[in-house]
């Protein structure tokens, strides 16, 4: 016997299309989730951020090259191999970012941190532009800059850690200190920069105005250093001749005697800033070099043409060095007062205390990098005493800061006396023809 088929049970067309509906809408929903995992919003960010970073690590190795690879293929003493070559260009690529190298068993924390600003400044282009390309909020900066701080940091701990030898090593510890001040520092400055963000208006008024004459403050003891160090380097510019005639670099060597006088002229220009104020600054730990000692104990330095440039001697003259700090100071006192002149003296007086206070901050930050050893016994705690040199800066400041701030401002205004102008009677020939 055949049994008859049931008969088909049909979907209602409603249901087919509330089914299909339902489909293009998963399936559109399962799109967007794709498209918004690739498209420009989370690849692009990620892929500049990537291209960001390792585009400045490039441009340094390049920068390292080109100084090193002449004085490597023409010197007498060329490295063994290709392994030689490429320990030599890690090594300067380490010590243009800062990462103090290791001599045997002494570290040179003396690092030219002048060369230091290359990297920073092409890590801050780097966060600026990212951020620029990264127009679809706060996160994805923040992303952005993350990864590329994690690359940087990344690329100098893995160099210092595989990029050792017998004479020359790197620490692990110190490359990641550096690296992480380094690349959170710029990446950070450089993503808030092209975000266009305001610190001024988030942070009140008062504190902006102190914290910019604070910081001009050190800038204007910079310019004096800067004036003094070029004085004496004109002055014993023959020595300097003589010592780089000695050196005998050739051709080759010109480049990176060149680099490291530029890394090392921001520590010189720290040094005579300490002189200045009074501090002195010290060449091993017996020797002092200071306005108030007479001479100079001697001692052997490193023969480096800049450092012609210590003072030997010091006559009453320079006695009178850090008065120019205070004349700072009575300058910045009557900017307050101009600038401030509706708030009672009281309010100055303490606004003058937190410039130089901020001024004696930044200056702290300054010698503390400017500090250091050069491996060698006799070459130990180079450079200014970071404390001291900063409380005699506050304390010049606040001298001459404190007299002229308390004066309100009129006592700086130049009173014009009015002119009295005497216009002759006019014709009245002259009237009646005008009037006609």
């Amino acid at each position: 016997m055949s049994q008859q088929a049931p008969p088909e049970t049909g979907v209602p067309a409603g249901e087919m299309n509330e089914s299909a509906s339902s489909s293009r809408r998963g399936s559109s929903a399962a799109s967007d989730r794709l498209k918004g995992f690739t498209g420009s919003t989370t690849v692009g960010s990620i892929t500049w951020s990537i291209i960001s970073c390792f585009s400045v690590i490039l441009v340094t190795v390049a920068l390292v090259c080109v100084i090193l690879l002449p004085s490597l293929l023409f010197s007498g003493e060329r490295p063994a191999g290709i392994k030689g070559y490429l320990d030599a260009i890690t090594w300067g690529w380490l010590l243009i970012n800062g990462v103090p190298p290791k001599l045997g068993s002494a570290t040179i924390t003396l690092i030219p941190w002048g060369l230091a600003i290359i990297p920073w400044a092409l890590l801050f282009r780097a966060g600026r532009s990212v951020s620029l390309r990264i127009a679809h909020g706060v996160l994805w900066r923040v992303i952005g800059g993350a990864i590329m701080v994690l690359i940087y940091v990344g690329a100098i701990v893995a160099a210092a850690h595989f990029t050792t030898s017998v004479n020359v090593s790197f620490g692990v510890g110190w490359a990641l200190i550096v690296s992480v001040a380094m690349g959170v520092s710029a990446v950070t400055a450089g993503i808030s920069r092209g975000a266009g963000v305001q610190l001024g208006t988030t942070i009140p008024t008062l504190a902006v105005f102190v914290l910019r004459w604070g910081f001009s403050a050190v800038a204007a003891l910079m310019g004096i250093a800067a004036i003094a160090l070029a004085l004496r380097l004109l002055v014993n510019l023959g020595g300097a001749m003589d010592l780089f005639m000695g050196l005998n670099p050739g051709w080759s060597g010109i480049l990176a005697l060149l680099a490291l006088t530029i890394g090392y002229m921001p520590v010189l220009l720290v040094w005579s800033a300490a002189y200045v104020v009074g501090a002195g600054f010290s060449i091993g730990p017996d020797v002092i070099v200071s306005p108030f000692i007479p001479v100079t104990a001697p001692t052997q330095l490193p023969p480096f043409p800049p450092l012609v440039a210590i003072p030997e001697t010091a006559g009453a003259l320079v006695w009178l060095l850090p008065l120019l700090v205070v004349v700072i100071g009575i300058f910045w006192g009557i900017g307050i007062s101009k600038s401030l002149g509706k708030e009672n003296a009281l309010i100055r007086i303490l606004l003058g205390f937190a410039v130089a206070f901020v001024a004696a901050v930044v200056f702290y930050g300054l010698a503390v990098i400017s500090l250091g050893d050069l491996g060698d016994v006799r070459l130990v705690s180079l450079g200014p005493d970071p404390l001291l040199s900063a409380s005699l800066l506050w304390i010049l400041l606040s001298i001459g800061i404190t007299p002229t701030a308390v004066l309100p401002a009129k006592t700086f205004m130049r009173k014009r006396q009015a002119k009295i102008v005497i216009v002759p009677d006019a014709d009245p020939g002259e009237v009646h023809r005008g009037h006609e």
